[in-house]
């Protein structure tokens, strides 16, 4: 990941209704909803900034003329902020319809505006690196009775790279013998051979369509543990809990010591 190019090299998803989170979001994207005192998202940029990384697109579809108010292009933040505008609902792998690949970095992120994560960037980018994958996952281990909905990781034994993308169909199966697993943080490097993964259809999922497929591809794919803070902030319950975190821990707020 290159600071010297022009190219982006991250992409946000702030698409989503966030219907769990009404009505704060019925009038506002949930993107702007504040956590610790700013929108959620001031705290991704400002980590992503921290990291190096300057050159962002956001993916908008809800309200998203807002988020475009709110942040401009970037400018005041020291950010260079494009904007993916989705013309109807496109699923949480619209970005890859939208951008255009030839301004995408070598190896770029990809995340959900709704996952704040203080993840170790260039710790994530080392690990990435290391087996030449063409895309790296970040995974958060759970007790398994907690994370039964969710899609499951299974990484190879050194837990470098992913050996499995399990879906929901199959979690019980998966899990049955195990005290915690590995879900998806939301979170994911990638390089421009991805393109070569993304189906023409319409909605198109990151995790039930571009994610699986490279799976099944046997490419070499990254994984990542993370044991950074992480929150889905997606509900109320969760968005607590961030605000609990943001109050316990003021060093991780936005604009702390800056």
């Amino acid at each position: 990941m290159s600071q010297e190019s022009n190219k982006i090299q991250a992409v946000i998803l702030a698409g989503g209704k966030g219907t769990r989170l009404a009505p704060l979001t019925d009038f506002l994207p949930k993107p702007l909803v504040a956590v610790g005192g700013v929108p959620m998202i001031l705290h991704i940029l400002q980590h992503l900034r921290r990291a190096g990384i300057i050159r962002v697109a956001i993916a908008t579809a809800h309200l998203g003329h807002l988020i475009e108010q709110a942040l401009g292009d970037g400018s005041l933040m020291g950010l260079a902020i494009s904007y993916l505008r989705e013309p109807e609902p496109m699923g949480t792998g619209g970005w890859a319809k939208l951008i255009d690949w030839s301004e995408l970095d070598d190896h770029f992120l990809v995340l959900n505006a709704d996952n704040i994560f203080w993840i170790d960037v260039p710790a994530f980018m080392a690990r990435h690196l290391g087996d030449n994958s063409i895309a790296t996952l970040s995974a958060i281990e759970l007790p398994s009775e907690a994370i039964m909905n969710y899609e499951i990781l299974r990484p190879t034994a050194d837990k470098t790279r992913l050996d499995a993308w399990v879906d929901r169909s199959r979690t019980v199966e998966e899990l049955a013998d195990k005290q915690s697993g590995f879900i998806n943080s939301g979170w994911y490097i990638m390089t421009p051979r991805v393109r070569e993964f993304v189906d023409d259809i319409l909605p198109i999922s990151n995790e039930a369509h571009i994610w699986p497929k490279l799976a099944a591809a046997h490419e070499s794919i990254g994984f990542y543990h993370a044991t950074e803070p992480w929150f889905d902030s997606g509900t109320h319950e969760r968005l607590a809990r961030v605000e609990d975190f943001l109050k316990n821990n003021p060093t991780y707020n936005f604009g702390y010591g800056e």
